[in-house]
């Protein structure tokens, strides 16, 4: 089953959550004016956001006003929009010629797959939800796949051209694959580097190497996988290279090689995601864009966490202090989220480029570019967070803390899934930040469904609500920032004097704890004049140190 469509401009997001209590006709109208100017937008040129809303349900949004927006994701939200109004209206299939059918019936019609009509979609090709009498489900009309093929001609064309491999094609690709295997390489990258050969999708040559080459291995992989994941793990918890070395029987220099393979192995498997902006091209942004103010300075509002009631009060006094949106406060948001996917970018083309025996500067500098833009979304979560809870206090006439346990906590998780994803996707060059998170907050409490409801006495909670609003915020955070969760731990200690203190503040300067930016070990050898092979010996031996305490 292909996955649920999803929205990429908040705005639009948020409209059928705005809409939900509009008239069967006033919904037909609104679907049908999506659905023309769907067909009359350029994916290449740009949209006034609030004009073009405005001739799908009009009336003037407000929420929308100043905000541009590219074409190609304005015609992919409105794609979306048409589908989510069409479940409110008991459309049969009958109402246009020729009728609907589902994706997967259109796919064996034009001899092209599924994935093709999905993708379409995503270009404009409307798609609603029927009742026929069965269950409801996903279907386009004919007509409405007739009128894009006239929009896109040379797409349908070559879509329904499309050769699959033939005999000879199949076997050269898995012949050099296996010889790319034996080499050493994944068949992820196996594939990747014979899809750019070959003109093939790297997803084609991908899904042929799982099928045809299952449970072939690389020359030698077995034995020196095994010794890498030991030495990696053991090298983790702080023994020393020397002492693996003599328990695997190897040289001190071939674990050390190992490790830094395993390191390796494991960024190829973070796959971050980041907004392509135009400032990322241009001369000197390697150095302009990392180092700005706001991305220097990486202390915390001091939302507190871990009781949700509490969160909620420091919420209100955080946004006593900093009652003002500033456009300071903008531009810092901006900068911050820009940075972030810089950073991710940076980091993603190194991880490409490293090598099957990398060299151990290179991953240093990839997981520090990492853990900078894990802090920055870590900030940017922390204020959506602020703003977010303050749609729930007007939501809810600012005694949200009144509801029961149960959906005090579903609103403490919608908020957060909300705010995390706005965090992830968000771009600066066309948004702004506070209301982003705002239209996200209300379409979230929108779909919860939860009220305070009159003549209900409020309750009372005792002994707080445990929830951790603030955590991990990228799902591969847990591998190139191990030291983040016991960032409180470390504080403590750093506060404190003597010996592990010192300890504790080098860890923290190492990875970005106590609001500093996480540096690599050659920016921090440089700052204490010293070597990188003695820095490295001090921070293994401060990680130790810490983990033990």
């Amino acid at each position: 089953m292909p996955r649920r469509a999803s929205y990429s401009l908040a705005t639009v997001r948020s409209l059928p959550a705005q809409t939900a209590y509009a008239s069967a006709d006033a919904t037909a109208r609104h679907m049908l004016a999506a659905e023309a100017l769907v067909a009359t937008i350029d994916p290449d040129s740009h949209y006034a956001l609030a004009d073009a809303l405005e001739r799908v349900t009009g009336v003037r949004i407000g929420a929308a006003a100043g905000e541009i927006v590219p074409g190609r994701a304005l015609i992919g939200d409105l794609s979306v929009l048409v589908l989510d109004l069409s479940a409110r209206l008991a459309l049969t299939g009958d109402e246009r010629p020729g009728g609907a059918a589902t994706p997967e019936e259109l796919a064996r019609e034009l001899g092209v797959a599924s994935k093709t009509l999905q993708r379409w979609r995503r270009n404009g090709l409307c798609a609603h939800w029927i009742h026929d009498g069965t269950k409801p489900r996903v279907a386009i009309y004919r007509a409405e796949l007739a009128r894009f093929e006239s929009r896109h001609p040379v797409e349908f064309a070559r879509a329904r051209a499309f050769r699959r491999f033939d005999s000879s094609e199949r076997q050269r690709l898995l012949d050099e694959g296996r010889r790319l295997l034996a080499d050493g390489l994944t068949p992820n990258l196996a594939a990747k580097e014979l899809a750019a050969r070959s003109g093939r999708s790297h997803e084609g040559v991908r899904l042929l190497f799982l099928r045809e080459l299952d449970g072939i291995q690389p020359a030698r992989r077995s034995g020196s996988d095994r010794a890498a994941r030991f030495a990696e793990r053991a090298w983790r918890l702080g023994i020393e290279p020397a002492r693996i070395a003599a328990r695997l029987g190897k040289s001190e220099t071939l674990v050390r090689a190992l490790v830094d393979r395993r390191r390796a192995e494991i960024l190829r498997g973070v796959q971050p995601s980041w907004i392509e902006l135009p400032t990322f091209d241009l001369a000197g942004a390697d150095e302009t864009i990392p180092s700005a103010p706001s991305v220097r300075n990486l202390r915390p509002l001091g939302l507190r966490d871990g009781d949700f009631l509490e969160t909620l009060a420091s919420a209100r006094e955080l946004r006593r202090l900093y009652a003002r949106e500033t456009r300071a406060t903008l531009e810092r948001d901006e900068t911050r989220a820009a940075a972030m996917h810089y950073l991710l970018r940076r980091a993603s083309r190194a991880i490409d480029a490293l090598s099957r025996w990398p060299d151990r500067g290179a991953i240093d500098r990839i997981e520090t570019d990492l853990r900078i833009a894990l802090r920055l979304r870590a900030l940017l979560v922390e204020r959506g967070l602020v703003l977010a809870l303050a749609r729930a206090d007007q939501a809810f006439d600012g005694k949200p803390e009144r509801l029961p346990q149960d959906e005090l906590v579903a609103l403490a998780r919608a908020l957060g899934a909300s705010v995390r994803g706005v965090v992830a996707d968000f771009d600066p060059s066309r948004q702004r930040f506070d209301r982003a998170i705002s239209l996200a907050a209300d379409y979230a409490l929108a779909k919860l469904r939860i009220e305070l409801r009159a003549g209900r006495a409020g309750v009372r909670h005792p002994a707080g609500v445990a929830f951790q609003s603030l955590g991990e915020v990228a799902q591969w955070q847990a591998l190139v920032d191990p030291f983040q969760r016991c960032a409180a731990a470390i504080e403590s200690i750093a506060a404190g004097k003597g010996e592990l203190a010192a300890t504790a503040k080098l860890v923290a300067r190492r990875h970005g704890l106590l609001g500093q930016m996480p540096a690599t070990i050659e920016r921090l050898a440089d700052e204490d004049r010293t070597t990188v092979a003695l820095m490295t010996k001090r921070v293994r031996e401060a990680e130790v140190a810490v983990r033990r305490s």
